[in-house]
C-alpha cells in the first residue's frame, strides 16, 4: 500500500491481523484487506472459502493480488464508445419523494371538507415569491418526522432547501424565511399531518368514504363467492367442467387481470383502477384506513427521480468530461481521499447546490467488450500469445468466475448480463453506486482494472434488516412512495448517519489492480475518486445457497421478476455432481423445497383441487435457462415445480403460494 494510505485490517496471506484505526471524516472503519500467496491465489473460489468466516462480518473485502499478476488490459480503446446516464448527486439523499400534485389536492380537499362539513377552497400559498407546492412542502417536513420535531431539532433551513423549486436549495436561508415556512406548515398543513398520522396508525378513517367503498365491494364479493363455492364443489366431486360461462366484472385487477375476489379489490381513489392487495408489491394484509390511491397517482412522472439516460462518449470525450468536472469541483489543488469524501457527502446531503455527473455503468461486455482476455476476441499485437492465454484461462478472469468448479452457476447456460457476463463501469468524479445488495443476495466480485480509486462502504448481511429499518426512518416519506426503494438502486444515506443508529459500516478503498468481494444480502454503496474503470460480476460457491433462497422469497414478496429459476437451479446442481462443500448446503435446501411444495400440495387437495398432470417435459433437464418457463401472474416469479392453471384460461398461471386466492383467480376446474 502507498505512503500515507489509510490501512486497514490487513492480512499477509491468512497469517496474523492488525488493526489499524481509521481517521477519516466519516470515522468508517476499514474492511479487512487480503494478500494471497501464489499457492492461495491459484484457486479464487478456494481463497474465498478460507477468508469467508472471517471476513463475511465485514460484508467486503479487499484482494490485492501477488506481484505476479499483471493481466493486459484487452480493451481497444480507440473505437470503443458507450452509453451513459447523468446522475443528479445532490439528489440521491436530499430529495423528498415525487408526488402527484392532483393526489394530493385531491386528497388535501378531501380533508378541508370533511374539517368544514363543505367543500373548501384551496388558497394560493407564496413563499419567497413563488407558489409553494404544499405536497412538496408536506412531504420535506415528513422526511424530518413531522412539524413538532423540525421544529425540536431546528431544521427549517433543511426544509427550505428541499422545497426551493430552483438552485437545488443552494444558498444561505435566513431566519425570516425559516419562520415564514414554520407558520405556514402550521396554517395550512398542521391539521392535515395530525389527520395523515391518525390514518397510518389505523386509529382514524374517512368513515363516509370507507363504508361506500365497503359497502360496494361487499355486495360484489358475495356474487363472486357462491361461484366460488360451486366450483369447488364441482372439483371435490370430481365433476368436469366442459364450458364454464364468461363472467362480467365492472373491475379488473390491473396486476392479474382478473374480476374476482372483489372483497380484496383496492380502488384508487382518484383514477377508479383497481388491484388486488396481494398483487401489490408489496402485497397488503388488510384494507387500507381512508382513501387509497395507486402508485401510479401518487407518484409525478414529473418529479420521479432516477438517472436518467446520458450520451454516448468515446473514451477521449469522456475523459475530458471527467477533467472538467475534477478541475471544476477540486481545482489544481491536491486533495487526500478524505478531503474529497467530505466534499462528496456535502453534496448529497444537499448543502453545496446541483451537481450533475455522467457514469458509463452496467455496460454489457458481450456487446462492448472485456477488459479481460477472452479466447474469441482478437488479440492486439502489443500482447504477447503466452500472456494472452494464460490470462484468457486464468480463474481470476471475471469472465470465467461464474463457471468455475464449485460454483453454482455454472449450470446455468444462457448468458446473463452483470451476473454470468461481466459488467464494465467507466467511472469519474462523484459518479456513484448507491445502497443496495445483489440480485439474488449472490457474492460479488469487482476488479479495477486502471484509474483513480473507487471508495467503497458496506453493512454486513446479517445487519441487512436493521439497515432497512433505520434507512425507512430516515426516509420516510421516500419509502411511502415506493416500499420496493432499496430496489431502485438510487438512494445514498451518509454511513455516519448509519453509525448514529449502531448500524456496522465499513469502507474499502479500491485500487487498481485490487479485487472487491461482497458478501451475500451485504449492503454495499460507494463512489469514484475521480476517471477510472472496472468490471464487476456474480458469483455462487455452495455456501450461498440458503442466501439464495432468501433472495427468491424477496422477489416473490415484491412481486419482482426473478434473474433465474431457484428451485430449478437446486434440481439441476443435484442431478450433476457436486462437491461435499455443496452437498450438505444442497440437502438441506432440497429438503426445504420439498416440505413446502408438499405443504401447499396438501393445501390445495384440502380446497377441492385434485386433478393433477404432469409439468411439460424439458428438452435439457441438465442444464438452467436453457427453456422459457412460465411465470405466475401475480408473483412473476418462475413456475418450475408447479403451476396452477386453468382450462378455460391455460395463457394465465399462478404459483402454489397464492392458493388461498388461486380458486377465486381462476374461472374453472384446475390443476398443477
Amino acid at each position: 500500500m502507498g505512503k500515507g494510505r489509510p490501512r486497514a485490517v490487513e492480512k499477509l496471506g491468512l497469517g496474523q491481523a492488525t488493526t489499524v484505526p481509521f481517521n477519516g471524516s466519516l470515522n468508517v472503519p476499514q474492511a479487512p484487506v487480503y494478500y494471497p500467496t501464489e499457492e492461495e491465489f491459484r484457486d479464487p473460489l478456494e481463497f474465498i472459502y478460507k477468508i469467508r468466516e472471517e471476513a463475511e462480518v465485514y460484508g467486503i473485502c479487499r484482494i490485492v493480488p501477488p506481484n505476479s499478476w499483471n493481466p493486459p488490459f484487452a480493451l481497444n480503446l480507440d473505437g470503443f464508445e458507450f452509453s451513459t446516464k447523468t446522475q443528479a448527486i445532490h439528489q440521491l439523499q436530499a430529495r423528498v419523494a415525487s408526488c402527484d400534485g392532483k393526489t394530493f389536492g385531491l386528497e388535501y380537499g378531501r380533508f378541508l371538507e370533511g374539517q368544514y362539513g363543505r367543500k373548501v377552497k384551496r388558497k394560493k400559498v407564496v413563499f419567497e415569491g413563488e407558489e409553494l407546492d404544499l405536497c412538496r412542502f408536506f412531504n420535506a417536513v415528513k422526511r424530518f418526522g413531522g412539524y413538532d420535531k423540525v421544529v425540536e431539532g431546528k431544521k427549517w433551513g433543511e426544509v427550505a432547501r428541499f422545497v426551493r423549486s430552483t438552485g437545488g436549495g443552494k444558498g444561505k436561508i435566513s431566519e425570516c424565511a425559516k419562520h415564514v415556512l414554520s407558520q405556514l406548515y402550521l396554517e395550512h398543513l398542521y391539521d392535515y399531518e395530525s389527520y395523515y398520522n391518525k390514518l397510518n396508525d389505523g386509529k382514524g378513517r374517512n368513515h363516509k368514504k370507507s363504508s361506500q367503498v365497503v359497502e360496494r365491494k361487499t355486495d360484489r364479493a358475495s356474487d363472486s363467492t357462491c361461484g366460488r363455492k360451486r366450483r369447488k364443489s364441482n372439483c371435490g366431486a370430481g365433476v368436469e367442467v366442459s364450458h364454464i360461462l364468461d363472467e362480467q366484472f365492472d373491475q379488473i385487477c390491473e396486476q392479474c387481470k382478473s374480476g374476482l375476489h372483489a372483497e380484496v379489490m383496492l380502488l384508487c381513489d382518484r383514477c377508479n383502477k383497481g388491484w388486488h392487495m396481494y398483487c401489490l408489491s408489496p402485497p397488503l394484509e388488510g384494507i387500507p384506513p381512508g382513501n387509497w390511491y395507486c402508485f401510479e397517482c401518487l407518484n409525478s412522472d414529473k418529479d420521479s427521480f432516477g438517472f436518467v439516460p446520458g450520451r454516448r462518449f468515446c473514451l477521449e470525450s469522456f475523459r475530458k468530461v471527467a477533467d472538467r468536472t475534477k478541475k471544476k469541483w477540486l481545482g489544481a489543488s491536491s486533495f487526500s481521499h478524505v478531503q474529497i469524501e467530505k466534499k462528496f457527502w456535502e453534496i448529497v446531503e444537499g448543502s453545496l447546490g446541483e451537481v450533475e455527473v455522467k457514469y458509463g455503468s452496467d455496460i454489457d461486455t458481450s456487446i462492448y467488450g472485456s477488459g479481460f482476455p477472452r479466447v474469441n476476441d482478437q488479440r492486439p499485437e502489443s500482447i504477447d500469445p503466452a500472456v494472452w492465454d494464460e490470462y484468457c484461462a486464468s480463474p481470476w478472469n471475471l469472465n470465467n468466475l461464474p463457471k468455475l468448479k464449485g460454483s453454482m452457476l455454472r449450470a446455468v447456460h444462457h448468458n446473463i448480463a452483470g451476473v454470468m457476463v461481466p459488467w464494465l463501469y467507466m467511472g469519474m468524479l462523484f459518479s456513484a453506486f448507491c445502497w443496495h445488495f445483489e440480485d439474488h443476495c449472490f457474492y460479488s466480485m469487482n476488479y479495477h482494472h486502471w484509474g483513480e480509486p473507487k471508495l467503497w462502504y458496506s453493512v454486513p448481511g446479517s445487519k441487512a434488516s436493521a439497515f432497512e429499518k433505520v434507512m425507512r426512518s430516515c426516509l420516510p416519506d421516500l419509502f411511502d412512495a415506493q416500499p420496493d426503494l432499496l430496489f431502485q438502486l438510487v438512494t445514498m444515506l451518509n454511513p455516519s448517519v448509519l453509525l448514529q443508529n449502531k448500524i456496522p459500516v465499513y469502507s474499502v478503498i479500491q485500487e487498481p489492480g485490487n479485487f472487491v468481494i461482497t458478501f451475500p444480502r451485504s449492503y454495499h454503496s460507494g463512489f469514484n475518486l475521480g476517471l477510472n474503470c472496472a468490471e464487476a460480476v456474480n458469483f455462487a460457491p455452495a455456501d450461498w445457497l440458503p442466501h439464495g433462497s432468501f433472495g427468491a422469497e424477496l422477489y416473490q414478496l415484491y412481486r419482482k421478476a426473478a434473474v433465474l429459476s431457484h428451485e430449478e437451479l437446486l434440481c439441476v446442481v443435484a442431478k450433476n455432481s457436486c462437491d461435499s462443500k455443496a452437498s450438505a448446503y444442497l440437502n438441506k435446501e432440497l429438503l426445504r423445497i420439498y416440505s413446502k411444495e408438499k405443504t401447499w400440495r396438501e393445501r390445495l387437495w384440502k380446497k377441492g383441487i385434485v386433478r393433477s398432470s404432469v409439468m411439460p417435459h424439458r428438452k435439457h433437464p441438465e442444464h438452467v435457462g436453457t427453456e422459457e418457463d412460465p411465470t405466475c401472474i401475480i408473483c412473476q416469479q418462475y413456475l418450475y415445480l408447479s403451476a396452477i392453471v386453468c382450462r378455460c384460461r391455460r395463457s394465465k398461471k399462478v404459483c402454489l403460494e397464492v392458493c388461498d386466492f388461486t380458486i377465486l383467480i381462476l374461472c374453472s376446474l384446475s390443476s398443477f
